[in-house]
């Protein structure tokens, strides 16, 4: 397994934070850093800063999610669906948005100009 000192940069590295702001956190050198992520990855067998992440949270929490690739796969098209929907509904908000402003202005400007006449024509 991994020492407490790997832990830690584990930790840190799946809450987000970079080398340098891991080397900052614990008073070391970004090459230490660095040497110690290759070696927690090959003692993990993991590629990868996401699959560290992943790693991390499932022993934490101890829970195995066990998905396989065709699950995954099935779960991101679900999401990056929901995304686009949203992304989609909020076009949509936008252009409501735009032509109800514009029937307002343009009869702001049709009244204005109907004011204009009759102080003319008085």
């Amino acid at each position: 397994m991994i020492t407490k000192r790997e832990y830690q940069i584990t930790e840190l590295i799946a809450w987000g934070a970079s080398d340098k702001e891991v080397a900052q956190e614990l008073e070391i050198s970004f090459y230490t850093v660095r040497t110690h992520r290759k070696n927690i990855l090959n003692k993990l067998g993991l590629y990868n800063s996401a699959d560290l992440t992943r790693w991390f949270f499932q022993h934490k929490t101890k829970q195995c999610l066990g998905l396989n690739p065709r699950q995954v796969i099935h779960i991101a098209i679900i999401f990056l669906s929901l995304i686009i929907y949203s992304e989609i509904t909020a076009q949509f908000d936008m252009i409501r948005t735009r032509t109800i402003r514009t029937t307002r202005v343009s009869r702001t400007i049709r009244r204005n100009k109907k004011k204009d006449y009759k102080l003319l024509s008085a």
